[in-house]
C-alpha cells in the first residue's frame, strides 16, 4: 500500500527508503519551485562531499602512497 502511495505522490519530501540511516532524503516528483529551492542545498552538500573526498584521498596518498 505504501509503495502505491509513493508512486502517485507528487512534490513530497521524505526520508530516503534505503539511505535514511545516513541522513539522506528524497523528493518524489518535485515541482519546479521545490527543485529550485533545493538546488542551494544540493550544491552545498556536493561541495562538502568533494572537500571530504579530497581530504581523504590526500591523507591516503600521504600515508600509504595510494593512487
Amino acid at each position: 500500500m505504501a509503495l502505491w502511495i509513493c508512486r502517485i505522490a507528487k512534490d513530497v519530501i521524505m526520508l530516503h527508503p534505503v539511505y535514511a540511516w545516513m541522513g539522506w532524503i528524497c523528493v518524489l516528483s518535485p515541482y519546479e519551485t521545490t527543485f529550485e529551492s533545493l538546488k542551494t542545498y544540493i550544491r552545498e552538500y556536493y561541495k562538502y562531499a568533494k572537500e571530504t573526498f579530497g581530504k581523504r584521498r590526500l591523507r591516503c596518498m600521504l600515508i600509504s602512497n595510494c593512487s
